[in-house]
């Protein structure tokens, strides 16, 4: 059984969450610079590779009134990009993971600024998490 890795897309950097291969645990992995879809797909398919990745997760930032904007166009054209390499993806709804993650940041003393790039792989847990729970108690 291979894992899951979620994507928490920004426009500068690029969260990443892996779970383990029993689908039980989110950890956050690492951090992207984003230069373009194209090139994040490419990164994407040596992490596939390298850790044994089953699935994509792509965080839709989806507005707090459930409209979506041009976050969700851009997740929404990435995970198309993964679909046409034959990479099996899912959209997520990944309201409120990146205040999540400023407030676990928070609770250990550590402020926003310096620590983006730490915020945006931990918002990817919680997107992984959450996703991971969904088909658990499916």
């Amino acid at each position: 059984m291979g894992r899951v890795l979620s994507v928490d897309l920004g426009k500068k950097r690029v969260g990443l969450a892996i779970s383990d291969p029993m689908h039980m645990i989110s950890q956050p992995f690492k951090t992207l610079i984003f230069t373009s879809l194209t090139g994040l797909v490419k990164e994407i398919k040596v992490i596939i590779r390298e850790k044994d990745v089953e699935e994509i997760v792509v965080g839709l930032p989806v507005k707090e009134s459930g409209e979506e904007g041009e976050g969700c166009r851009e997740a929404r054209k990435f995970a198309e990009l993964l679909n046409s390499e034959n990479i099996r993806t899912e959209l997520w709804d990944e309201r409120y993971s990146s205040r999540l993650a400023e407030n676990v940041m928070k609770s250990y003393g550590k402020k926003r600024k310096g620590n983006k790039a730490t915020i945006d792989k931990i918002a990817a847990s919680f997107i992984l998490e959450s996703y991971l729970k969904s088909k658990s108690s499916a």
